[in-house]
């Protein structure tokens, strides 16, 4: 029993002494913990286990949770070791460090696990805004912003997508960590990557004939980007209005405004919308007294090699291939000019391009 006791005896002092040696040289680069024996405005001295004294002056007090504001004397204290000893024989510690390694600690948790976290966007640059995750800088690509928050602007016109981005100076974004590089250290974020599954969700209740209700988020000289829920659709100009003069998107819109839209189409993540099909057609009402298979007059308004063109009535026209010339020998471009009378008859009335299929073979011999 007594020699057992020795045994134990042994085992914890084995134990104290290797404790001891552990804290007798700090190294740089671990997080060591402290009591702090004494403060200044600009210093915090820190008693190490009894064996050492180490100081946080300076930029290395300053750390994202603000410790050494509310620090007091006999507070308890995590530090990162900067320097094994400096001249006046302390340890160098810092705060701002030892929250770095924390935070890259979290982060690199939050990346393992697939999960998201929120970041706020501190300044911007041309390829995207560098944020901060509780002190530590993570870069938020342009690329990698969701669609809401996405500069839209004509062409890859790099100043007006950085007054864009300057705008997003100080919000918050709820990001994934798509990638951690240590050796830098880089970390890089994706708030479209933290809505993907969302948007995936949104869009499994979606279909093409669906009205939906949003804000517009971009204006271009191709039409215009419509955000919903945390989706986004573009109206091209194509299908704005039904009204050839009124299709100028910047001209008739603006940012914010609040519009309805249809959808008529999916690529991908890609949603099409179309604000003029909300409407009737008024080219339908303009055709309705055309039926395929009867024979009109029309006037020819362009030549071509391939055919003519003909206008039946205001807003109709058609075109006369020229395998549907009752002489498919004839060159278009001798034989009519714009402006002919000629009688056509009508092959095919399409409704998605508002054209009309034509034929000369009309049954009647063409006028010589």
């Amino acid at each position: 029993m007594f020699e057992a006791k020795i045994k134990e005896e042994n085992v914890l002092m084995d134990e104290l002494l290797k404790d001891s040696a552990q804290f007798s040289s700090p190294k740089p680069g671990h997080i060591i913990e402290g009591r702090v024996i004494d403060r200044g405005k600009n210093y915090i001295i820190v008693d190490i286990n009894g064996v050492a004294t180490g100081i946080i002056s300076g930029r290395e007090m300053v750390d994202s949770a603000e410790t050494a504001k509310s620090i007091q004397v006999g507070d308890l204290v995590s530090a990162f070791v900067l320097e094994d000893e400096n001249e006046d024989g302390m340890i160098v510690l810092s705060l701002r460090k030892a929250s770095g390694v924390k935070v890259w600690a979290r982060l690199e948790d939050i990346y393992n696990k697939d999960e998201t976290v929120e970041v706020v966007a501190k300044e911007a640059n041309k390829g995207g805004l560098m944020a901060e995750v509780d002190g530590m800088r993570v870069f938020l690509p342009v690329s990698q912003l969701a669609p809401v928050n996405f500069p839209r602007v004509n062409g890859a016109n790099a100043e007006m997508i950085l007054e864009k981005l300057k705008k997003l100076i100080g919000k918050k974004f709820v990001c994934k960590v798509i990638m951690m590089d240590a050796s830098i250290p880089k970390v890089v974020v994706s708030e479209r990557k933290a809505f993907a599954n969302i948007r995936a969700q949104e869009m499994v209740n979606l279909k093409v004939g669906d009205k939906i209700k949003g804000e517009i988020n971009g204006i271009v000289k191709f039409g215009i980007f419509i955000t919903f829920g945390n989706l986004e659709g573009l109206v091209h100009v194509s299908e704005i209005t039904w009204d050839e003069e009124a299709k100028n998107p910047q001209k008739n819109y603006k940012m914010g405004q609040e519009i309805e839209a249809k959808i008529i189409g999916f690529e991908d993540e890609k949603i099409s919308l179309s604000v003029k099909r909300l409407e009737k057609d008024p080219w339908m009402d303009k055709v309705k007294t055309f039926n395929t298979g009867e024979v009109r007059k029309g006037t020819i308004n362009r030549v071509a090699n391939f055919g003519i063109f003909v206008t039946l009535a205001e807003d109709i026209t058609g075109l006369v291939h020229i395998s549907e010339f009752a002489d498919e020998n004839v060159d278009p471009e001798e034989r009519f000019k714009a402006g002919d009378e000629v009688d056509v008859k009508i092959l095919e009335i399409n409704e998605a391009d508002h054209s009309l299929r034509l034929s000369l073979k009309t049954g009647e011999k063409e006028e010589k």
